[in-house]
């Protein structure tokens, strides 16, 4: 930390044996004494940021990573792919983050002072913005150092308000804040968002203090102010590089800049010098050797450490496994493909890793894998009888037990609800109505008309061919799903189209219901809200890829948002997976088991089951 200069001051008699030599020379000693305090204050102003040169990140400290799937830009409040998010974290600086190591989660301060004041009625937040935080170094800022605001703060959130951007996150502020909604469909109507605007729930007092009005008090607003697509974002950054240029400039005050992207292959990341040091200090869950080990090994070093990150994009399980083993790269979460080749059977570390010095980090994952079907998609979309039967004979008849064996390597739990088992809101009590019944499947087509030719294919009620089509991308994981799919569907008599394309062209697709079916996988929500929100009709052509319709649901979710944990919110979730199952409108598979190793030259490596971009707590080992 940096310390202000302190100056002393010796306190003068004017009246002490002064002749008039003395009084002018007093006069003099004191006009030299206020330019003194004059500059004194100003060096201490100008020193109230950060020195850059006390960010203790050692340029030749490379951590090298890789993304097994592409990233799609930089802009925080756009995107909303898990590696696009990583980065963006890395590089914005939200109000709140949470502890590294408290288990459960717990919220702290980021760019805040401290936690916010909250009124009485549990509707107003006021934050104070820490002083001295700077915007890593940009042309937008012409030279000048650029501080970090509440103004910064007030104008991230009001992006997410803009139609033109559509954020992923209109649902969770729309109805949270007082005035989102109002302001965006001001917007709409008038073909412009004004910026300027003294916003109802959403102002700065002064230079350095937030308030945000909510409509009324809710259980999980904080959380969303952890994340990076909350960070104080500099609007003379997104005016210097319009809408497009932006996801390839991201500006922030974060630990690390942008130095480098070829899309789809190369992300470099180097440490902001502006971004100030802090000591690692944290606190292990006692009881567990894996942390504990992690905490002293760490503990009171100056952070961070890693002053450049080096992301190569290798989407193919073997080359991914191939650049671990060289030690291409750092770290690895271990493909299913490979995980022979790093556990026993009982889920030990190989000895020839261990001889290695590589150490294993295992969890269950925050996350939720499903097959989505499009409820507007002319084949198998539709709220009929006829239509809801087609999805759910579908469902019945893919075999998520042999996708967890056989393709997923036994490295997941086969989930029964939404809400993965380490997120607030999962019951384990809960049991899935669908079960794999080939033979309930075909039965159920045969019911409702969809009837075989000759050479075993069904037919649409109407006599038209019946064509389920999915998307996929070109791994090698979503070729053997792809198989899996070909088998289940000729079990029940239904051809099967596969349609390839690129993750980020599916995501723009999706958003657009314009995809019939397609595997995705939800992570790193806090709570089960922001899990539910994917089937949530004011999130269609945001989250909602099933673009799904359904008013019991919608007042089903209303609920769910502002019940105190118990019995009855509970009672909410089961009776939203009911609906979900009886309508068929995923086909849930899994939640991961990850297995992570990492080489022995980086330290302190784990994951947070909900920070992405956490490179600032490792350490590197220099050659």
């Amino acid at each position: 930390m940096l310390r202000m200069p302190v100056f002393f001051v010796k306190k003068l008699n004017p009246f002490s044996r002064m002749t008039i030599h003395g009084i002018n020379a007093f006069r003099h000693q004191t006009f030299l004494m206020g330019i003194a305090l004059i500059l004194a204050f100003n060096f201490a102003a100008a020193s109230n940021g950060p020195n850059p040169k006390a960010n203790p990140a050692d340029p030749e400290k490379v951590l090298r990573i890789a993304f097994p799937s592409t990233e799609t830009g930089f802009d925080p409040v756009r995107v909303n792919d898990l590696y696009s998010n990583t980065i963006t974290a890395a590089i914005f600086q939200p109000l709140l983050t949470y502890d590294w190591m408290a288990m459960p989660t717990r919220i702290v301060p980021d760019a805040a002072e401290s936690m916010p004041e909250v009124s009485a009625e549990g509707k107003t937040y006021t934050f104070k913005v820490k002083k001295g935080l700077f915007f890593t170094p940009d042309e937008a800022f012409k030279g000048q150092r650029r501080e970090l605001t509440a103004q910064d703060f007030v104008y991230t959130l009001l992006r997410h308000a803009d139609p033109k951007n559509r954020s992923p996150q209109v649902s969770d502020f729309d109805d949270k804040i007082l005035g989102f909604a109002d302001s965006r469909k001001r917007a709409v109507a008038n073909g412009k968002f004004d910026y300027d605007q003294r916003h109802p729930g959403i102002y700065a007092i002064d230079r350095y203090t937030l308030v945000i009005q909510l409509v009324q008090p809710d259980r999980n607003f904080l959380t969303l102010l952890t994340n990076p697509f909350a960070g104080g974002m500099a609007r003379e950054v997104v005016d210097k590089y319009g809408f497009e240029g932006l996801m390839a400039n991201p500006v922030g005050t974060g630990p690390y800049m942008l130095e480098k992207w070829v899309r789809g292959s190369k992300i470099i990341l180097k440490a902001n010098p502006e971004y100030p040091g802090f000591l690692w200090s944290f606190e292990a869950p006692p009881n567990n050797p894996v942390e504990l080990r992690i905490a002293n090994q760490m503990q009171g070093r100056k952070m961070p450490q890693i002053g450049r990150v080096e992301v190569s994009i290798i989407e193919e399980p073997q080359s991914m496994w191939l650049a671990f083993s060289g030690k291409e790269i750092d770290v690895v979460a271990v493909p299913p493909s490979f995980i022979e080749k790093a556990l026993t059977p009982k889920n030990d570390l190989l000895q020839t890793w261990v001889a290695e010095g590589v150490n294993m980090y295992r969890s269950v994952e925050p996350d939720i894998r499903y097959q989505f079907f499009n409820m507007k998609d002319p084949v198998i979309g539709g709220y009929t009888p006829e239509k809801i039967a087609l999805r759910r004979a579908i469902i019945m008849g893919f075999d998520v037990d042999e996708e967890i064996r056989v393709i997923r390597k036994g490295q997941a739990v086969k989930a029964q609800q939404m809400v993965s088992p380490v997120i607030a809101g999962h019951d384990p009590a809960y049991k899935s109505l669908v079960k794999f019944s080939p033979l309930s499947a075909n039965a159920l087509l045969d019911q409702f008309g969809y009837k075989k030719d000759a050479k075993g294919f069904r037919s649409m009620p109407d006599g038209k061919p019946l064509i389920f089509t999915i998307y996929s991308s070109t791994s090698s994981i979503d070729r053997e799903r792809d198989e899996l799919w070909k088998k289940s569907m000729d079990r029940l008599g239904i051809r099967l189209k596969v349609k390839k394309d690129k993750f980020p062209e599916m995501l723009k697709q999706g958003k657009q219901c314009a995809i019939p079916s397609w595997a995705l996988g939800w992570t790193r929500s806090s709570e089960a809200e922001f899990v539910m929100k994917l089937l949530y009709s004011k999130t269609i052509g945001q989250n909602n890829y099933a673009c799904f319709e359904n008013a019991e649901y919608d007042a089903y979710f209303e609920q769910l948002k502002r019940l105190p944990d118990g019995p009855e919110r509970t009672r909410v979730l089961h009776n939203m997976y009911r609906l979900m199952e009886v309508n068929g409108v995923l086909g849930l598979s899994s939640t991961a088991i990850a297995t992570r190793l990492s080489h022995q030259r980086l330290e302190g490596y784990r994951k947070h089951p909900l920070l992405l971009g956490d490179w600032i707590y490792y350490d590197i080992q220099k050659p």
